[in-house]
């Protein structure tokens, strides 16, 4: 079986996914990894990475790029997003990460970031004919999509991350009233520019992928059952709860929220602009619940690598010796005769039987 590490570097969160890549293209995933590092802390205010957060980055990328290694997973696709892209010293930390680990680091777009998160959310929820809008609330940036099962019609990339939205418009918690009136007008106005560029008259279902919606629909199913949430994929949350904790948490000093039954301890100051983010989408679509997906950008890579590499990952399952791939993978280049040559391959293999 093939196997595929995928390195996600976020605003947020570096992740990694380990996956072996079975002979009908579906794929398993065998183990996953997290760390909130939080790289993006400051560089939207100096356009720069500091050298605190790109020392600890590196850390985390060494260790999983070994991780990885160790486990048998030479092939690593790694991405980057917001924090680097913006960043005027993210080549610095590429090239740093290259020399020290010899990973090659892909620092996508917003509109590449939008097409792989929705590959990974159409393989992993049904949609239907209609149109469905997706939202991916980053550190850095928001990813706003519309698609349905037969592809992704229209995508923005809005500098709306829950990091981004912190340290711009909140400098204190909790938030003064004024405050939280400056931050809802800039969600609200980018959000319905946004979907005024869509020209979508009615939207079937607004699903949510990525940590920030899934912390929220952890604490409101907490908050209704008194259990933890059994399944992300397909929960719902109710705009009326996503109104009721957003107001919680604009009410809360650091010590409250961190007593909020279900919140990320490392998610205490950008869960706040995320509610705000959702809260605007549902309200200028006419929606009243979102649907979360526990799939999402890193599974969309895993799908594109597949699409893209079918021919060779199909060599690998059908010829596993290396050697033996490779030289009929050059007579194919140089379209060289098959049947001659496998005919030539068998006599010469007799002769050589013959002289022992």
């Amino acid at each position: 079986m093939s196997k595929l590490a995928v390195i996600d570097i976020g605003t947020n969160s570096i992740h990694m996914v380990l996956a072996e890549i079975l002979p009908d293209a579906s794929f398993k995933i065998l183990d996953r990894f997290k760390d909130m590092t939080r790289l993006g802390n400051g560089v939207f205010a100096t356009k720069r990475l500091s050298d605190e957060t790109m020392s600890r980055a590196l850390d985390v990328l060494k260790t999983l790029v070994t991780l990885a290694r160790n486990k048998g997973f030479d092939r690593i696709v790694a991405v980057a997003t917001s924090a680097v892209r913006e960043a005027q010293n993210g080549g610095d930390f590429v090239s740093l990460l290259m020399e020290q680990t010899g990973l090659r680091v892909k620092v996508i777009s917003g509109t590449e970031e939008a097409r792989l998160i929705f590959l990974g959310v159409k393989h992993s929820i049904a949609l239907p004919d209609g149109p469905t809008l997706v939202v991916d609330i980053g550190g850095g940036s928001v990813e706003l999509i519309v698609g349905n099962q037969d592809g992704l019609i229209h995508s923005k990339s809005l500098k709306l991350g829950a990091i981004r939205l912190a340290e711009q418009c909140l400098p204190k918690t909790p938030p003064s009233e004024s405050m939280m009136r400056a931050l809802e007008q800039v969600v609200f106005t980018e959000l319905r520019d946004a979907l005024g560029c869509f020209k979508m008259k009615k939207f079937h279902s607004l699903v949510a992928t990525s940590g920030m919606a899934g912390n929220v629909g952890e604490i409101i199913h907490l908050r209704h059952t008194g259990r933890p949430l059994p399944q992300l994929n397909l929960a719902t949350v109710s705009l009326k709860d996503i109104r009721s904790l957003k107001a919680e948490l604009a009410q809360s000093s650091m010590k409250a929220r961190l007593a909020i039954p279900g919140l990320d301890p490392k998610r205490i100051d950008t869960l706040l602009p995320a509610t705000v983010v959702l809260r605007c989408l549902l309200e200028l679509s006419g929606l009243h619940a979102i649907t979360l997906c526990d799939k999402a950008i890193r599974e969309g890579v895993i799908y594109d690598f597949i699409v893209r590499h079918q021919e060779g990952l199909k060599a690998e399952q059908d010829i596993p010796d290396v050697r033996r791939r490779n030289v009929i993978g050059l007579a194919r280049r140089c379209q060289a005769p098959e049947i001659h040559s496998l005919h030539v391959a068998k006599l010469a293999l007799s002769l050589f039987d013959q002289t022992k």
